[in-house]
């Protein structure tokens, strides 16, 4: 048991099972605990090291994804070993170069880019 707060990102999907399938090819991850009523995935988790991600498909209500709100305001950010191979997965997988990857001033290179749900990330390494 963490005997500090731990962060646990949901984000919502108009399409969980292409949205599973997305993440798995973009981040050459795993998914698990996937739980669905009829057709709608209610539940997956999508494996980052060592924190887990949750995704669940829009109901209408409740859930709302990007596609339906408009977009987003939250943008996710992961470190990764080489942005450049991870982008280039990414993009191969469906997603868009929102801004292209550089080196910037702040001992980063890193990018921005949605993903085929309307969620953003910035996709970086250390310099």
């Amino acid at each position: 048991m963490s005997t500090h707060p731990e962060l646990a990102p949901r984000l919502v999907v108009s399409d969980g099972p292409a949205a599973l399938d997305f993440y798995m090819r973009a981040f050459a991850t795993t998914t698990s605990d996937e739980m669905y009523v009829d057709e709608r995935l209610v539940n997956a988790h999508v494996q980052f090291g060592p924190t887990e991600m949750g995704v669940t498909e829009e109901d209408g209500e409740h859930n709302l994804a990007p596609s339906s709100i408009g977009g987003t305001p939250v943008i996710l950010s992961i470190t990764v070993l080489n942005v450049d191979e991870a982008a280039a997965r990414f993009v191969e997988a469906g997603g868009e170069v929102v801004i292209p990857i550089d080196d910037r001033p702040y001992g980063r290179r890193d990018g921005r880019f949605r993903d085929p749900s309307g969620h953003l990330w910035i996709l970086g390494q250390q310099l």
